[in-house]
């Protein structure tokens, strides 16, 4: 069986959860810090990475992503007294559905359904099934997909090659590929577990002239893809050659001619 391996974030749905995520417990440190909410969002999102970077560099990866967590530890380091019981992250990542900050790209749909008629389709993502399954719930798109494979569901992050190798394994396949925006989370794990792997950049519209392989050569050379490298790494030092794609994505309309000429 082929497998078709699709990160959720930027690659299939365009989120903009971060702005009920981190906008909304903001407005309070703004308050309580007597500050813009343009600051306080910087600052707060500045701790939360820090949080989910240590707990990442320390295994902890259960909960890197666990925003329940990770947010109100974030603040009470900032000075504010919020308890576990007083943050519901779901539901403001269902608010932002809701309110069409998080929705899905025009293409995701007719890509993935061309993808099943002749593979697995899996969504693969760095999030916990908790906040993912209930997205995707409530976007209508959850039965897309033959498996939700979450971190703790893997039990390791994506820029670790055993969490591929977990995914072949219970996606019982024989060959697969695997496509998503994070040269770290996305292209270095799967990369290092023998998968082809495509690179979604959506916002890179001046390579679309050019087709999927070629243009990283391309972004290479103009320093896109390095540039990307660089801004990307959470998880400690990586090999510039684990993070480089075997193609580039514009939209993903285009990965069914790309596996078909690959024979992925």
């Amino acid at each position: 069986m082929k497998c078709a391996f699709l990160d959720l974030d930027h690659t299939i749905i365009k989120t903009g959860y971060r702005q009920y995520l981190i906008g909304k417990p903001a407005q309070l440190l703004s308050r309580k810090l007597k500050i813009g909410l343009d600051d306080a969002i910087s600052i707060l999102r500045r701790e939360v990475r820090k949080i989910m970077r240590k707990k990442i560099l320390s295994g902890d990866y259960l909960h890197a992503f666990d925003w329940d967590l990770i947010i109100p530890e974030a603040l009470n380091h900032l000075g504010m007294n919020i308890g576990r019981g007083d943050f519901d992250a779901l539901s403001l990542l269902l608010e932002a559905v809701k309110g069409g900050a998080t929705s899905i790209y025009p293409d995701s749909i007719e890509a993935i359904e061309k993808l099943r008629e002749d593979h697995r389709v899996c969504a693969m993502t760095g999030g916990l099934s908790k906040y993912q399954i209930a997205i995707l719930e409530e976007l209508g798109i959850k039965d897309l997909f033959d498996e939700i494979l979450t971190t703790d569901r893997l039990g390791v992050l994506k820029v670790r090659p055993e969490a591929f190798k977990r995914a072949i394994n219970i996606c019982k396949c024989k060959k697969a590929f695997h496509t998503g925006d994070s040269p770290s989370h996305d292209i270095a794990g799967a990369k290092e577990a023998g998968l082809a792997v495509f690179l979604m950049a959506r916002e890179w519209t001046n390579l679309k002239p050019m087709d999927p392989i070629s243009r990283v050569e391309l972004a290479l050379k103009n320093g896109l893809l390095k540039d990307l490298m660089r801004k990307d790494i959470l998880y400690g030092f990586l090999p510039e050659s684990l993070m480089v794609p075997d193609a580039i994505i514009i939209e993903l309309i285009e990965i069914n001619e790309l596996v078909r000429k690959l024979d992925y």
